[in-house]
C-alpha cells in the first residue's frame, strides 16, 4: 500500500502528471476565451509543456502568468496572423464545398500544415527570444526537418479531436480537461531532443 503512494511510482507520476495537464488546460481556456490574448495563453502553455515534458517544472499558475506577461505582445501578432489564416481558409472551404468540391482537399491539406507551423511557431515562442518573421520561418524549417515528430504532433492532436467529437457525450468533458494541453505535452515531448539540440547547436 505503501508504495501505491509513492511519488516514484509509476502511476503517482500519470497521476501528477494528468493533475498538471488539467490545470493547464483550464488556465489556457480561461485565457483563450477573450480570443485576442488567445495567442499568450497558448504560449505560456507550451512553455509551461516544456518544463513539464523535462520535469523541470512543480507549479502551474504562477509560471504560467509571468510567461503569459513576458510574450504577450509578440504572441498576440503571432495569433493575429494565425487566426487571419484560419478565417480565410475556413471560407475558402465553403466555398470550395458549394462551387468546386474538389477544391476542398488540397484547402484541408493547407490548413494542416498551417497547424503544425502554429504548434511549432508558439513552442519556439514560448522558449527563445526573436522576431515575429524570425519565428515563423523557424517553425516552417523545422516542421520540414523534423517531419516525422511533426506528422506525429499532427496526427496526435487531429485524431484527439475528431475522437472527442465523435464520442461527444464522454469527448466534451475531455476536451475542456485535457483539449489543448494534452496534445500540447504529446508534442512537448516529441519536440524534447529538438530543442535540446537548438541550445546545445547555441551553447
Amino acid at each position: 500500500m505503501k508504495k501505491i503512494f509513492d511519488m516514484d511510482n509509476p502511476f503517482m507520476q500519470a497521476l501528477s502528471i494528468a493533475a498538471d495537464l488539467l490545470a493547464l488546460n483550464i488556465l489556457t481556456l480561461l485565457c483563450c476565451l477573450p480570443v485576442l490574448t488567445a495567442g499568450a495563453g497558448l504560449t505560456a502553455m507550451n512553455d509551461l509543456a516544456v518544463h513539464l515534458a523535462r520535469q523541470e517544472e512543480s507549479y502551474i499558475a504562477k509560471p504560467f502568468f509571468r510567461s503569459f506577461r513576458d510574450n504577450f505582445k509578440q504572441s498576440t501578432i503571432l495569433w493575429l496572423i494565425f487566426l487571419a489564416a484560419g478565417f480565410l481558409l475556413y471560407f475558402d472551404y465553403h466555398a470550395a464545398a458549394v462551387y468546386a468540391p474538389m477544391l476542398r482537399y488540397p484547402i484541408a491539406a493547407i490548413g494542416v500544415i498551417v497547424l503544425a507551423i502554429g504548434m511549432y511557431a508558439f513552442a519556439l515562442l514560448s522558449r527563445y527570444e526573436n522576431s515575429v518573421a524570425g519565428t515563423l520561418k523557424n517553425a516552417v524549417s523545422l516542421a520540414i526537418a523534423f517531419f516525422p515528430r511533426t506528422l506525429g504532433m499532427v496526427v496526435f492532436a487531429a485524431a484527439f479531436w475528431v475522437l472527442a467529437i465523435h464520442f461527444y457525450r464522454i469527448g466534451v468533458p475531455l476536451l475542456i480537461m485535457f483539449g489543448l494541453s494534452l496534445p500540447c505535452y504529446v508534442a512537448a515531448l516529441l519536440l524534447k531532443g529538438v530543442f535540446q539540440k537548438l541550445e546545445n547547436e547555441t551553447a
